[in-house]
């Protein structure tokens, strides 16, 4: 009775010791996922001293490597702090030793994952586009899962560019420049490491102001056609220096007097950008204009002479024949103001023409250095040579 006594206490200090994994028991195996700390207790403590041991074999002769595991706490004691660098089928030993020297043994299996992973990424985004020409543009990244060290390379139609930051700023854009950024995770469990962003494809306005000036719109030569020839612009802003402006796109103007104007295009678009073109326009009216008929009998003064009528002419001449080709009347001479002087009154050495149509001939050159081409009768198609009927 007394033995059967003593083995019954030994029996009741030694308690076998149970463990437990997380909130499973390791008997029934457990698992675990690699790059997560995890924590093996034992429940149920009888034990005074414990000795944690990893096996990476069902046998329990090969322990396992700082590169299989690392242990984030010290391997004695109820609870132990582990974690996996490696996936795979483990086994794992615990010595519970009690105050009376009773030693206890546990054997447990679990299975280790990898890790999904994490998977990084970075959008950019410019602080303006469209831009004009010029504009500075910072480009700037939303991203996630990049670790506490990243890299970023970012990269100019497919060129390398800037620096190893978040940002980047570029003063020298062109439309459809390219702009993209890689990414290099420094996460542990970055998958994939290297991630690319969305690319950025620039608008870049080259705003240009330009126009010409046609004349003789309409053949009236005060009045000139502005045509714009503008690029990139859709609003026009015109000063003609003579007091008037105007919005229109092509704009007509006239001018009243002689001078320089100095006519001024401000051309611009929704995302102001602007140009500014300039065209000194010298304005000279003149012109020529041969009548058709005249009649020397006539009381009207105006209508009894052959009178030519014009004005800022620099050289002048012309030549009235008969139909047999006799030189009747000829004139080169001008005014102060390039204008015509002399007419003729129908007559030859004395004696009035019969009535009939006669021939004239003019050779003219303006004062900006134009040469007439012909006589301005309102549809542009005169000639330098016409014919003037003597009514009598």
């Amino acid at each position: 009775m007394r033995f059967v006594t003593i083995v019954k206490r030994l029996w009741l200090v030694c308690i076998l010791a149970i463990l437990k994994v997380t909130d499973m028991s390791a008997q029934t195996g457990a698992e675990a996922t690699v790059g997560d700390p995890y924590s093996l207790r034992v429940i149920e403590v009888p034990g005074d001293t414990y000795e944690w041991t990893i096996y990476t074999n069902y046998t329990l002769t090969v322990q396992a490597s700082t590169d299989v595991v690392i242990w984030l706490s010290a391997n004695t004691g109820p609870t132990v702090s582990v974690q996996w660098q490696k996936s795979g089928l483990y086994y794992f030993t615990v010595m519970a030793v009690n105050p009376n020297g009773c030693m206890n043994l546990k054997v447990g299996l679990i299975s280790v994952n990898q890790a999904e992973g994490i998977t990084p990424g970075i959008v950019i985004y410019p602080d303006k586009n469209p831009i004009c020409t010029g504009t500075p543009v910072t480009f700037n990244t939303n991203v996630k899962n990049q670790g506490k060290f990243p890299t970023y390379r970012w990269r100019k139609n497919g060129v390398l560019v800037g620096k190893n930051e978040a940002t980047y700023l570029d003063r020298n854009l062109a439309s459809g420049d390219i702009i993209t950024c890689q990414l290099t995770s420094s996460a542990k469990l970055a998958n994939p490491v290297n991630v690319y962003s969305n690319e950025v494809k620039m608008t870049v306005f080259n705003t240009l102001a330009s126009f010409t000036a046609s004349e003789k719109v309409y053949q009236r030569n005060w009045q000139v056609q502005l045509i714009n020839h503008s690029k990139d612009a859709d609003t026009y802003n015109w000063d003609f220096g003579n007091g008037q402006t105007s919005t229109e796109e092509n704009p007509v103007v006239e001018y009243e007097y002689d001078s320089t104007f100095l006519i001024r295009l401000i051309a611009s678009n929704q995302y102001n950008c602007v140009d500014t073109a300039y065209f000194s326009y010298v304005m000279l009216f003149k012109g020529l204009y041969i009548p058709n008929a005249f009649a020397p009998t006539s009381d009207v003064p105006v209508a009894n002479v052959f009178r030519p009528i014009g004005t800022n002419l620099k050289e002048y001449r012309i030549e009235v024949y008969d139909s047999w080709g006799h030189l009747l009347w000829e004139s080169e001479k001008l005014d102060e103001s390039g204008k015509p002087v002399e007419t003729w009154d129908g007559s030859y050495k004395g004696s009035l023409m019969p009535q009939g149509t006669y021939m004239w001939k003019v050779n003219a050159v303006f004062r900006d250095g134009t040469v007439w081409t012909g006589s301005d009768i309102g549809h542009g198609k005169g000639k330098t040579m016409g014919t003037v009927t003597l009514i009598r």
